[in-house]
């Protein structure tokens, strides 16, 4: 078995696997030590900014859009999404649903179970297919493969670990005030649903100083500050279901 791995042309594959084993090694200690790798890598290639939808940004009021992305870690612009050929094909690998390391995991494990199976099939008539010709032949299938991991992983998995780890994730968002009232010098917490579905509880703060926002209202996040603090205003009733302003 160890001379299969340890083959010439079995190697690159191998050596895939070994990758894999080790990211997901580091993933889990990082995790456990509350800052994942995953996270990490989205914040330093810039892939954790702002995530506004569609109906999101055509309803912001005026003015709010343009101070969401101003204050964004990267100058991040609404989803819509990644630029150019390279923004396009993470665009289709599904980037921005699953963590940049997840895809990374994805296909080392599609280019390395692929890879293999082919040596292993192959390696019954008694030869290997030269490696060379062995990553061609496996490449294209295992970027397809890739694709439909990450969707799956998507549905199973949310990804959760980047927007716990960058606040600027929740600008724009609508929330409501659950512990209260938000004024200066308060802790103060809203209830906010992502883009996933996934509910989180950030602590908040007025935009203004001079403002109160009671218990039970609506409020826009339009900021995120120092210590992952939001600053939030009153939502405007266009991006509620109902009334959104009630203040003490």
């Amino acid at each position: 078995m160890m001379d299969f791995f340890a083959h010439p042309d079995v190697a690159p594959f191998s050596i895939a696997a070994l990758a894999l084993l080790g990211l997901l090694l580091i993933e889990v200690v990082t995790l456990l030590a509350g800052k994942p790798l995953s996270a990490l890598v989205d914040h330093a290639v810039g892939h954790d900014g702002i995530h506004l939808d569609a109906g999101h940004v055509e309803s912001l009021p005026g003015g709010v859009l343009d101070h969401a992305i101003d204050h964004s870690p990267h100058g991040a612009k609404p989803e819509g999404q990644h630029q150019g050929p390279i923004g396009t094909a993470l665009d289709w690998l599904n980037a921005g649903r699953v963590p940049l390391l997840v895809l990374i995991i994805a296909l080392l494990a599609a280019f390395g179970g692929l890879g293999m199976v082919l040596q292993t099939v192959v390696g019954i008539a008694g030869f290997y297919v030269p490696k060379l010709l062995a990553i061609a032949v496996v490449i294209v299938p295992a970027v397809v493969c890739t694709r439909h991991l990450s969707r799956l992983v998507a549905r199973v998995v949310p990804r959760d670990e980047s927007y716990v780890q960058n606040a600027a994730d929740f600008v724009g968002l609508v929330g409501e005030v659950t512990v209260g009232p938000v004024k200066r010098g308060v802790v103060a917490r809203v209830r906010i649903r992502d883009r996933f579905g996934n509910t989180h509880w950030p602590r908040v703060e007025p935009a203004d100083p001079e403002q109160v926002i009671a218990a039970g209202t609506s409020v826009l996040v339009i900021e995120a500050r120092q210590g992952g603090v939001l600053a939030v205003t009153i939502a405007d009733s266009r991006l509620t279901d109902g009334p959104a302003a009630k203040t003490v």
